[in-house]
């Protein structure tokens, strides 16, 4: 069993990477749980419509990830987190200013490239402040500002919007950007210089340097995992509808955001003691377990379990997942391997819905969620093929 290195792990400046990465993810979370209520009031939008301002956001995210992997050595690392969070701040203040849908749709394309951008220029900075052999811990302790803001987010919004106003939502997102700017205005990063090979090919614009190949097969695995989640995200609650449970939806995402909290404690140091095969699988069975039960729920209790092992399964997964990846590349790759990873949880979270939702009207809730259950088992024989049996023969 390996023992940890003496180094710290919570340094002053991993802990302003985290209150950066907190603040952005407060953000995206409060406006995508706030938008589409937001268009359909402001805007008078229907439903489809009201939906798009929400993912319009997502969209952003995803094209500016395919890109700033490749050039964020170059703009330098907290240069561009300092850039575009004075974007956010821009987007926070336009937000009760934007008079028409459609400036509104553009705003929120650029405020989530301009997050894009963010989550994948901080995680990258707080990759190069965990110690040697702390990978899996200090990425389990990152992803708790997702945990948080899943929490905190959509409550916000809606307490703020009922008790308040739209624009008392929009200012909580501006305070929550402008802790997250001086966090990074206080931050000091390590920055990597571009080799002079590297500078040479600025322009040149392949896939490998867009996407991380050496970490596909884990992003995959990501991929197929945020799929089977989406449907807990995005039809739970109509499905408890039918089920004249609606008040156990509450209780249901408070239960699964507690259980990823829970286990981001410790799952991270787990891997780092073990190795991936400790923590993916296993990870990947739970989530599956909980979509099962879904499927089969009748009874309030039969929620609580659900949510207990899916958000059990998804907390660990993902930063387990995460970790694996990065250990599979470059320690100069590391921007292009995080916004792969993240560009794969974006595209299962923005196709899943799409791709998933038609089952409901030819089969039902239960046949979804078996669905999703089914798509998650794919992603662990993926795991297992693409990555964990060679993890296994190395002893890693």
């Amino acid at each position: 069993m390996a023992s940890f290195p003496s180094q710290r792990l919570w340094t002053p400046d991993y802990f302003r990477a985290f209150v950066v990465l907190l603040g952005v993810s407060l953000v995206f979370i409060t406006l995508m749980s706030f938008m589409a209520l937001y268009a359909a009031q402001r805007f008078s939008v229907n439903d489809t419509a009201a939906g798009f301002a929400a993912s319009a956001f997502v969209a952003g995210g995803a094209l500016s990830r395919v890109l700033i992997g490749k050039y964020l050595d170059f703009i330098g690392r907290k240069r561009t987190l300092i850039i575009v969070l004075f974007v956010f701040v821009a987007c926070a203040l336009l937000y009760p200013l934007t008079d028409h849908y459609a400036l509104l749709i553009l705003l929120r394309v650029v405020h989530g490239a301009a997050f894009g951008v963010a989550s994948t220029t901080v995680t990258s900075i707080a990759i190069t402040m965990v110690p040697v052999g702390r990978l899996g811990e200090g990425l389990g302790y990152m992803a708790l500002a997702g945990t948080v803001s899943n929490a905190v987010g959509p409550l916000a919004a809606l307490q703020l919007n009922e008790r308040a106003s739209s624009l008392w939502v929009f200012g909580f997102t501006l305070i929550c950007t402008l802790v997250a700017l001086i966090a990074a205005l206080l931050m000091n990063v390590h920055e990597r210089a571009p080799t002079v090979d590297e500078y040479s090919r600025r322009w040149r614009i392949r896939g490998s340097d867009l996407v991380d190949p050496k970490i596909l097969p884990i992003a995959l695995v990501g991929l197929l995992t945020t799929l089977g989640y989406s449907v807990v995200m995005t039809f739970l609650p109509a499905y408890l509808v039918g089920l004249n449970m609606v008040n156990i939806a509450s209780l249901f995402f408070l239960i699964w955001a507690f259980a990823m909290l829970m286990v981001r404690l410790f799952a991270g140091r787990l891997h780092d003691r073990y190795g991936d095969n400790a923590v993916i699988p296993g990870a990947l069975l739970s989530l599956v377990a909980g979509l099962v039960i879904l499927a089969v729920a009748s009874a309030p209790w039969h929620f609580i379990i659900a949510a207990f092992l899916g958000g059990f399964g998804h907390g660990a997964a993902l930063p387990g997942l995460q970790t694996a990846g990065i250990k599979r590349t470059t320690s100069d790759r590391v921007p292009i391997a995080t916004s792969t990873h993240y560009l794969a949880l974006d595209s299962g979270l923005a196709i899943g819905p799409v791709m998933l939702g038609f089952i409901i009207h030819l089969a039902g809730y239960s046949v979804l969620y078996f669905a999703g259950a089914g798509i998650v088992t794919l992603g662990l024989l993926v795991y297992w093929l693409g990555h964990g049996r060679n993890a296994a023969r190395s002893g890693a």
